[in-house]
């Protein structure tokens, strides 16, 4: 009885035109499209480790492809100290990511999308002298960590973005 049930549900999910995500077909394809965005975010060192992270997620085999697109991206960090000790000090942070874009087609300069995207990345911290090494590390790894989820993020939309212009064709 299951199997004469389950025989034509996978029939009609054939013929829907379903294709696998995690397909090395799929992947290639997708790999292409985010090959063609051009990358530029504003210069602080921070923005350059968000453009290597991106550049390295859309394009990860380095594959030569025509840009089509042009993904501008301004970036900017605030630092939220919670948990505050009596004596003034911080004994964990926040630190916010606010990250607006723009998405440009090169052939006319037409925008084609722009947002933000918000991301926040935690840090402890100490109060003894003698640990200030470790905090310093815990707040650049929370940096870190901050911009390489940006990058992820930002690949997961330009790929929903470019698919869906893609369909739009």
């Amino acid at each position: 009885m299951r199997l004469a049930v389950l025989i034509p549900l996978l029939l009609a999910l054939a013929a829907c035109g379903f294709t696998p995500l995690h397909s090395s077909e799929y992947r290639a394809r997708q790999e292409l499209d985010l090959a063609s965005l051009v990358v530029e975010v504003d210069r602080s060192r921070l923005g350059q480790l968000l453009e290597a992270e991106i550049g390295d997620a859309l394009n990860p085999d380095y594959q030569r492809a025509e840009k089509l697109y042009q993904l501008k991206i301004s970036l900017s960090q605030t630092d939220i100290p919670l948990f505050i000790n009596p004596d003034g000090t911080s004994a964990r942070g926040d630190i916010e990511w606010l990250s607006a874009y723009r998405l440009t087609r090169l052939i006319d300069g037409k925008l084609v999308d722009s947002g933000s995207l918000r991301r926040i990345s935690s840090y402890n911290t100490s109060d003894q002298a003698a640990e200030g090494y470790a905090s310093f590390v815990s707040i650049e790894d929370a940096k870190k960590r901050g911009i390489l989820e940006l990058a992820q993020d930002y690949k997961l939309r330009m790929a929903n973005l470019l698919a869906q212009l893609e369909a739009q064709q």
